[in-house]
């Protein structure tokens, strides 16, 4: 399954937080990656000292604003993020 398009930039924030940045995208669009980016994670378990073990990702996505600074954009999605953990985990929020 292709999640990513050659011009979408991928790669780890930090910790267990990885960041995506998607240019020329709508709404729809973001929503559509973020979901196939969510699918595919639960649906690749990890093979761990002989066990199968069963990884989930929670996203937090948002679009850029004019009036946007890099700060304002990663502290959106990363409140966005935690709302997806509240909200039960392995899901997607967008704002």
């Amino acid at each position: 399954m292709n999640t990513a398009r050659p011009s979408d930039l991928m790669g780890r924030w930090g910790g267990e937080e990885f960041v995506g940045i998607l240019k020329r995208v709508d709404e729809d669009g973001l929503r559509s990656a973020a979901e196939r980016v969510r699918s595919l994670v639960e649906k690749s378990p990890i093979r761990e000292n002989g066990r199968m073990l069963k990884v989930t990702v929670s996203i937090g996505e948002t679009l850029a604003d004019p009036t946007d600074t890099a700060v304002s954009i990663i502290k959106r999605a990363d409140t966005l993020l935690y709302r997806s953990k509240e909200n039960g985990r392995n899901r997607c929020t967008i704002g």
